[in-house]
This record gives structure tokens, C-alpha cells and sequence, in this order.
């Protein structure tokens, strides 16, 4: 086992879940609880806030890919094809793109169609 990429690849999932975690408590439950305003008007609308938690939680998911890449390099029996995890991450992403934001931003198109060519050419 090569201690140092196993840490590294542990590291990874811990920062993408405490980036998550910690952002819902500490940005998004304040702009739920009371948005920021300019001349009374909120700064930014319902869908915005949406999209903003949807780029800040799909950063967690590409750091789980990462870290099971890393993981996955470090134990030496372990064998995980890096175009199926970037294919399976980007298809993870797409479908909480299309929750996040209500199938509002076309992301999720971009999305899928990266998880589809790498599940094709992979």
C-alpha cells in the first residue's frame, strides 16, 4: 500500500464533505435565513442562490472522484479505470445539477454528454 497517495485520497473525501457541510451552515443557511439586500432588493434571486449551492456541492462530488482515484492508486489490488470514474462523476453531477437547480441551467446537458462519450469510448 502506498501510505502518502491512501492519506492523500482520504484527505480529498474529508475536504469535499467538510466543504460542503460546513458552506450549508455557514453561507447558505445565512442567505436562506436572511438574503443579503441592495436597496431593499434581494442581491440574488431564489434560482442564483440555487445555482451557487449547485456549483458549491458539485466541487464535494468532484473531490470524491479524486480521492477514489487516489485511493484506488494507493492500494496496489485495487483497479478503478479513471475514464469510468470521471464517466460516473459526471453523471452523478448531472443528475444533481438537474435537482439543484430545477433543470434550470443547462449544465446538466454538458454533464451528461461528457459521462455519455466516456461511458462510450472508455
Amino acid at each position: 500500500m502506498n501510505w502518502p497517495l491512501f492519506l492523500a485520497g482520504l484527505l480529498a473525501v474529508l475536504l469535499g464533505l467538510g466543504h460542503s457541510v460546513i458552506g450549508e451552515h455557514m453561507i447558505f443557511k445565512g442567505l436562506n435565513e436572511r438574503p443579503a439586500r441592495s436597496e431593499g432588493r434581494p442581491v440574488l434571486s431564489e434560482q442564483q442562490v440555487r445555482v451557487l449551492r449547485g456549483a458549491w456541492h458539485l466541487v464535494t462530488i468532484f473531490g470524491f472522484a479524486l480521492g477514489a482515484l487516489l485511493v484506488a492508486s494507493a492500494i496496489r489490488d485495487l483497479v478503478l479505470d479513471p475514464v469510468m470514474v470521471i464517466g460516473v462523476t459526471m453523471a452523478v453531477s448531472g443528475l444533481y445539477w438537474v435537482v439543484a437547480t430545477r433543470g434550470r441551467h443547462p449544465a446538466f446537458i454538458v454533464l451528461f454528454a461528457i459521462a455519455g462519450l466516456c461511458f462510450w469510448g472508455g
